[in-house]
């Protein structure tokens, strides 16, 4: 195509990078831990943490270790639509649940 040609509207188009990225020098997105601590009566606390790796399946762990789950990103969406229905027809969310969670690395 000469630059006289007009490309037509609503044609995807990739622009070229300056200097194409060089593969070595990128760095692997480092995976994301998302965790909140759940009241318990007879304990202080439960975690409940979700590792999101990169290429991989959510991993879920709620509590000491026992109750833990691998989770496709379709499978998570399900399950947060169903879990959220679900706990929403409990009643009302507790103040304790009313926090921003940032992710960590570690």
């Amino acid at each position: 195509m000469t630059h006289h040609e007009q490309i037509p509207d609503g044609t995807a188009v990739r622009m070229p990078y300056a200097d194409e990225p060089d593969d070595q020098e990128q760095t692997p997105e480092p995976r994301r831990f998302y965790r909140l601590r759940a009241p318990h009566i007879d304990k202080a606390s439960v975690p409940v943490t979700v590792r999101v790796t990169p290429d991989a399946d959510l991993y879920i762990a709620v509590g000491a270790g026992r109750r833990r789950m691998y989770l496709t990103p379709a499978e998570a969406w399900a399950l947060w639509r169903c879990l959220s229905e679900a706990v929403a027809s409990t009643g009302e969310p507790p103040e304790w649940i009313r926090v921003h969670v940032n992710p960590t690395t570690r």
